[in-house]
């Protein structure tokens, strides 16, 4: 993440998986505006550009992907795997650029956790961080992960 001269402005590079297979750096820029909301915009390796807003870094990245996502542009970064998102406390704290990954099961978690224990690595993830293709979904598709997720019985 590069913070440019003002603090609530940041712009980073991410990768993007075309619809033709080929891997495009896109940039990102969002910054925070007066009424709290987190202004993003998107530039593809085309020269077009999509804007959106939300109440956080993450809220704002899942809004202005919905387009790109539709006419089969896949991103490449841990904010676009369905079981990763914000817990309340790190969006607030944060502004949604960390969030943690969510396991389905209570026994994926422990797992995980003394993987993370063992690594020192933490469980919170930068969201413009690399992903594999095979851990992305569309922002549909991670909002509908998060909704089952919340319902879940452990």
């Amino acid at each position: 993440m590069n913070v440019a001269d003002n603090s609530d402005v940041f712009v980073d590079e991410i990768p993007v998986l075309t619809p033709d297979g080929e891997i495009q750096r896109w940039t990102v820029r969002a910054r925070q505006s007066d009424d709290d909301d987190c202004h993003m915009r998107l530039a593809g390796g085309f020269g077009e550009h999509w804007d959106a807003k939300g109440a956080d870094v993450f809220d704002a990245f899942a809004a202005v992907r919905r387009e790109p996502e539709a006419r089969g542009f896949r991103f490449l970064v841990v904010g676009a795997r369905p079981d990763c998102w914000p817990s309340g406390m790190s969006s607030s704290m944060s502004g949604g650029v960390l969030v943690y990954r969510h396991y389905r099961s209570a026994l994926q978690r422990l797992v995980h956790d003394l993987i993370d224990v063992v690594s020192r690595r933490g469980t919170r993830r930068y969201i413009f961080d690399v992903a594999p293709v095979s851990r992305v979904a569309t922002a549909e598709e991670q909002a509908a992960f998060r909704e089952q997720w919340s319902m879940r019985i452990l």
